[in-house]
């Protein structure tokens, strides 16, 4: 690992500022107020050059209870912590929450150093000391810890300090630098010509000039003039390193802690936030339903309230689903940690682990709500991914991956498991919930299903009637799979803009085919003067509606070829036109509808409809008052369908 972060923690005056002067030569505390009080107030940042070559960033944070805010805006960040000890006062109230929050966070690897060991009176007291320190760490993620005796005055240990870090450092995994820009501003100031200059620690991503990014949540874009890392300018940098951006044209009133730079639209700013939350024993009472309290995620923090989803009362030691809702947004991505702060007076008493971003406010005690929240908690990547894809239905590959933050080549391999298990369907970039599929295929079939027994002369229902089944959120893209998915499958056949099931052919009833028949003749009679539909109606004593069915069926076997909505001819008839048009065409160029008129023996009420057919078909195209000679070709090949 090429880039890791250390952070300090510890109580106020136990020498954490001193031994990292004493590490890295610099002093973190660069506030005067700092220099003339000698405590840390606000976070101080140092670069430690390790035997091994790699590059720390030194996060060194206030020890005072006043200034809790700003430790947390510094220690989410870090691999490696150092808990600092002051041997001549030993465990203090600030060690033991700096010791609850960094166990809250999960930082996974730690080092106890003692510090002011110069001091110390002899080696037993020093025993004394780190066994009052092993009890505290009793239980927590430092509990087998290595424990270093130092003096920032004489140097003891400070050697054995450095290689140990070396070691720790060299185990800790990589952060992900193939994933989308997330870098959580920690400071913000401007230099006179550069203008805004935000700095953090990058948890995930590359950055690099003239990339476009986004601030949220003022949801401001932005393209980055310059990056540097602990001072010197570089061409990128990567995730796991200190960073100040220049982000020119941003004002810095608009960049408070807590910003976010990020890819666009890779995350989102949210009111509310679904949370496994754990209330720690040392809380001092339960936590009730809508409970206010102060919530720290990142380097952001705001006031909420927590929406107990599953009881009325969660007690101390306990861990259950929750919904913070808050009062101004967080930047927030499934993972995350976030630290709980009571509202009044003000310690820490839980936090826990970010399960999804919400979109909406929960009902308490629903079981589908808290089985989809039991699922997250599991840890499984894949599991957020096909949330967010049946909370949509449809979701755009290329959208998912930046809101997913995940690295190309793992976001890939989790959504081929969910299609492999048969979860969700890829299709041509949409990723479509396999269960909404299935509910629209029903809801094509049953649609079909009616519009047969209503219809069942017809051969089909129009595309873009059948389309109308569908909820209008899902795209046209998607319907025109869905068909061909179907038709894929057997359960639908189509036919140019037609659908119907596989198993549907018209058939008329004994009945239906005495009328039909006569209908048949009576186009037949009607010769080149056919009927309109009013017109058979009337004749049949058959009802319009009823009679268009009939008229669909002749068509659909080919014995009639429809001309307009009201008129059809007879398959012999049409066929006469067509050898008609082509015996004129052979010696002459162009065709007036008098002249077709005449040839049949019609009238132009006939005529017309029966040109624009042939114009239709791409017979003839109309040029003025006349029709030329298009692609006669196609009517000697075709069949007389009239199709």
């Amino acid at each position: 690992m090429s880039h890791v972060i250390i952070g300090t923690a510890g109580h106020v005056d136990h020498g954490k500022t001193a031994l990292i002067k004493a590490l890295t030569g610099q002093d973190t505390d660069r506030l005067r107020e700092e220099k003339e009080r000698g405590i840390s107030i606000e976070l101080g940042f140092a670069p430690l050059k390790l035997p091994s070559g790699r590059q720390a960033g030194v996060v060194d944070v206030p020890g005072h209870e006043r200034f809790i805010h700003n430790m947390l805006a510094g220690i989410g960040g870090i691999d490696l912590v150092l808990l600092v000890v002051d041997v001549s006062e030993g465990v203090m109230p600030q060690t033991r929450e700096h010791l609850e929050i960094m166990d809250l966070l999960q930082i996974g690897s730690g080092i106890v150093v003692l510090t002011k060991t110069d001091l110390a009176e002899d080696e037993d007291w020093l025993d004394l000391v780190e066994e009052e320190v092993r009890e505290a760490l009793s239980g927590t993620f430092l509990a087998e810890a290595v424990c270093l005796r130092v003096s920032a005055q004489t140097g003891r240990g400070l050697a054995e300090l450095v290689a140990t870090i070396d070691k720790l450092t060299g185990e800790v995994s990589s952060r992900d630098h193939k994933a989308p820009l997330r870098l959580p501003v920690d400071r913000v100031f401007t230099v006179a010509g550069f203008g805004t200059i935000v700095t953090g620690t990058m948890l995930s991503g590359t950055v690099r000039p003239g990339m476009a990014v986004e601030i949220l949540p003022v949801g401001r874009s932005v393209r980055v003039r310059q990056v540097q890392v602990h001072g010197k300018l570089l061409p990128e940098a990567m995730a796991g390193q200190r960073v100040a951006v220049n982000l020119p044209g941003l004002e810095k009133e608009a960049l408070l802690r807590g910003s976010v730079v990020a890819l666009p639209g890779s995350l989102t700013a949210t009111y509310l936030l679904d949370v496994s939350m754990k209330l720690l024993p040392s809380a001092p009472k339960a936590v009730k339903n809508l409970t206010r309290v102060h919530v720290y995620l990142g380097t952001g923090r705001a006031v909420g309230r927590i929406a107990l989803l599953d009881r009325d009362e969660l007690k101390q030691g306990e861990e259950a689903p929750v919904q913070i809702r808050l009062e101004r947004r967080l930047v927030a991505q499934r993972g995350d940690r976030v630290i709980i702060r009571s509202f009044s007076p003000m310690r820490t008493i839980g936090g826990g682990l970010v399960l999804a971003v919400g979109s909406e406010k929960h009902k308490r005690f629903k079981a589908d709500i808290l089985a989809k929240l039991k699922e997250l908690e599991k840890g499984d990547p894949a599991e957020p991914l096909l949330q967010q894809i049946r909370r949509e239905s449809v979701v755009a590959r290329s959208e998912l991956a930046k809101k997913a933050g995940m690295a190309p080549d793992l976001l890939a391999e989790n959504l081929a498991r969910l299609v492999e298990e048969g979860k969700i369907i890829d299709a041509s970039g949409l990723l479509l919930d396999m269960s909404a599929v299935y509910g629209w295929e029903e809801l094509i079939v049953e649609a079909l299903e009616n519009w047969h027994q209503n219809n069942h002369l017809l051969p089909g229902k129009s595309r873009a009637e059948l389309r109308g089944a569908l909820p209008k959120s899902v795209p046209q893209k998607i319907y025109d799979w869905l068909l061909t998915n179907l038709t894929e499958e057997g359960r639908i056949k189509t036919s140019h803009d037609v659908v119907a099931l596989a198993i549907h052919t018209p058939e008329p009833t004994e009945r239906e085919a005495v009328l039909i028949q006569n209908l048949a003749e009576l186009y037949r009679e009607g010769g080149f003067m056919p009927p309109t539909l009013q017109e058979a109606a009337e004749k049949s004593g058959v009802s319009e509606e009823q009679l268009g069915s009939y008229v669909a069926y002749l068509i659909w076997q080919g014995e009639l070829v429809r001309l307009d909505n009201q008129l059809a001819l007879h398959q012999l008839f049409f066929r006469q036109a067509k050898e008609e048009l082509l015996s004129h065409f052979q010696t002459k160029q162009t065709l007036a509808a008098s002249e077709f008129r005449v040839r049949l023996g019609s009238s132009r009420k006939f005529v017309l409809p029966l040109l624009e057919t042939f114009d239709r078909l791409k017979w003839t195209r109309r040029q003025g008052d006349e029709r030329v000679p298009w692609r006669l070709e196609l009517a000697r090949e075709e069949a007389d369908s009239g199709d």
